[in-house]
């Protein structure tokens, strides 16, 4: 099916930058540490895409408890050194966007910090010179407020628009802005994003370049 469109906006974490199994085993890892062993769609139906905040509230909540007052510090500390040593872009990423020729935007769930910091590393700040993040809005993903407001800043009606995304927060998110939404299946499960409202699947960005007719 060939898709029509005026502009597309990114996800970052698991769509541009290769971040999202790192922050999964961490995660994972530090709240076993703590009594809560976490399967593969609970990992990925809660705690994949959503803002740190809420994550801690969805692990509190699934404890029974509080988590320790450092927990979201020293979970920080843990990613940052994570990405200082293997941040990298997601494979085909750059490749693919040299070639689109309309208009492009992030919108992410991290901080502003954290997304200028992942952006830089990884040489593409330049190509994302609209970018919003968490702090930019009131209500993160789910809600469909960081997409609507990245399809305002550069004037394209939502239904012109066509969401990259990995995460089911993220995929509803777009979804709830009223654009299509196309979702990487690289760590999450196609059936997965297609039950939360995916357009289309992907594996690679190659598969991405065709679906965005960009292969002519």
């Amino acid at each position: 099916m060939t898709y029509s469109y005026k502009a597309v906006l990114f996800d970052c974490d698991g769509v541009i930058v290769d971040t999202e199994n790192l922050s999964n085993d961490l995660l994972r890892a530090m709240l076993k540490e703590q009594g809560l062993e976490l399967d593969d769609q609970t990992l990925h139906d809660k705690f994949t895409g959503f803002t740190n905040q809420e994550n801690l509230r969805n692990a509190e909540a699934m404890l029974g408890k509080a988590l320790p007052d450092n927990f979201d510090t020293d979970y920080r500390d843990k990613f940052q050194a994570l990405m200082d040593e293997q941040l990298e872009p997601i494979q085909g990423v750059p490749e693919l966007l040299s070639k689109i020729q309309v208009p492009i935007a992030m919108a992410t769930n991290a901080r502003r910090q954290e997304m200028n910091f992942k952006l830089h590393k990884i040489h593409l700040a330049e190509r994302f010179k609209t970018r919003f993040c968490v702090e930019d809005v009131e209500h993160g993903k789910p809600a469909p407020d960081l997409y609507l407001r990245a399809a305002a800043a550069i004037n394209v009606e939502p239904k012109d628009c066509i969401v990259i995304e990995d995460s089911v927060a993220g995929i509803r998110a777009g979804r709830a802005a009223g654009m299509r939404v196309f979702a990487f299946s690289e760590t999450v499960p196609a059936k997965l994003q297609l039950a939360a409202g995916a357009t289309e699947v992907f594996d690679n960005m190659t598969q991405l370049e065709a679906l965005l007719n960009l292969n002519k």
